[in-house]
């Protein structure tokens, strides 16, 4: 069970937070929650908590400005920022504070899930490597591990360096050596497969499919596929449905 932290000037919305999503089946235990930064802050200095779940506007602060402070106390504190706010210059603000996700309001049973199901996954593979000797080939596993779990989501070699507590140019080295591959290419390579099992079921829409192996861009995933397969998206459906239009009836 991992310990996590609320925060919401709304003392009703802090109640829902609190009470309506399902902390433990996802493997978390609330051990704090306040309404205001210093609270937080004060709580923080004396108490261990893995995550911290944040509104974006705490009366004449921001969530932010908690995030910077919690981190200088805690480097390694996985932070979640909550906002009804969708404006860029949040979300790069965040970014820069390497918070974990952004959830926009109204937050969705679905959406918190599968955020937290995220952080779990982080969470265990930093708990199994404290536990372990720290094999090479045991943190190279881990990371194939996580890549296929979360495949659709947005990875970078820091973020997976970071995982493994590496640092990134000696992980990129580290990762080419045991795999014969760069990270990067191994990242595509996991991402066009999937891909490439998805074109399988018709009903799966291309651009959904784009969504789903991490491309937010159609143009970028069009590219890696043709350099993949030689081929569109589209074409390698045509050519497997052709294919199974042409097998003999048994």
């Amino acid at each position: 069970m991992y310990t996590l932290a609320l925060v919401d000037d709304e003392t009703y919305i802090l109640e829902l937070l609190k009470d309506v999503f399902p902390w433990a089946e996802m493997g978390f235990k609330i051990v704090a929650y306040c309404s205001a930064s210093h609270e937080m802050l004060a709580y923080l200095q004396e108490n261990p908590v893995d995550v911290l779940l944040t509104d974006i506007i705490l009366g004449g602060e921001t969530g932010l400005e908690l995030s910077e402070a919690a981190r200088k106390i805690k480097p390694n504190i996985i932070i979640v920022i909550l906002s009804a706010h969708s404006e860029f210059e949040y979300a790069r603000t965040a970014m820069r504070l390497n918070i974990f996700d952004y959830l926009l309001k109204p937050i969705t049973h679905e959406g918190v899930t599968k955020c937290f199901a995220a952080i779990r996954d982080k969470l265990d593979i930093a708990r199994n490597l404290h536990k372990t000797n720290q094999d090479e080939n045991y943190r190279l596993n881990l990371i194939k591990s996580y890549i296929d779990k979360h495949v659709g989501e947005d990875i970078s070699l820091e973020s997976m360096a970071a995982l493994i507590a590496m640092n990134p140019a000696y992980f990129s080295r580290f990762f080419k050596r045991h795999q014969g591959m760069s990270f990067h290419d191994y990242l595509v390579a996991r991402r066009m497969e999937k891909a490439i099992d998805l074109l399988q079921d018709p009903r799966n829409k291309v651009f959904e499919i784009c969504a789903k192996v991490g491309y937010y861009g159609k143009q970028s995933f069009y590219k890696q596929f043709r350099k993949h397969t030689g081929l569109t998206p589209v074409q390698y459906r045509d050519r497997i449905l052709q294919t199974r239009e042409d097998e003999p009836y048994e």
